[in-house]
C-alpha cells in the first residue's frame, strides 16, 4: 500500500504557522526588561556590534527561518506517519 502524504495547503498553513509562531516566541517583548536589554546588548557585543535593535533583527532573521525549516520538518513527518497509521488501522 502506497503512503499517503499531506495536501499541499496543509502544509503551506503549518509552515506559515511554524514560522510566525517562532518569530512571535523569539523576539523581545515590547517593554523591554533590564535582563533582555542586557542580554542582546551582551551578545551584540560578541560580534563587535554597536546597533543592538539592528542586531536583535539581523538576528530573528536568520534564526526564524531556520527554526521553522528543522520543525516544519518533523511536524510534517509525524502528521505523514499519523495519517498513514489512522488509514491502515481502518482496515
Amino acid at each position: 500500500m502506497e503512503a499517503r502524504r499531506v495536501p499541499t495547503g496543509f502544509r503551506i498553513l503549518i509552515g506559515i504557522s511554524i514560522f510566525v509562531l517562532t518569530f512571535l516566541m523569539s523576539r523581545p517583548s515590547t517593554p523591554v526588561t533590564d535582563a533582555e536589554y542586557a542580554f542582546w546588548n551582551t551578545v551584540a557585543s560578541y560580534y563587535g556590534e554597536h546597533d543592538v535593535e539592528g542586531f536583535v533583527g539581523l538576528a530573528l532573521l536568520i534564526a526564524c527561518p531556520i527554526l521553522a525549516i528543522i520543525v516544519y520538518q518533523i511536524v510534517i513527518r509525524l502528521a505523514e506517519r499519523l495519517i498513514n497509521v489512522l488509514i491502515t488501522s481502518r482496515r
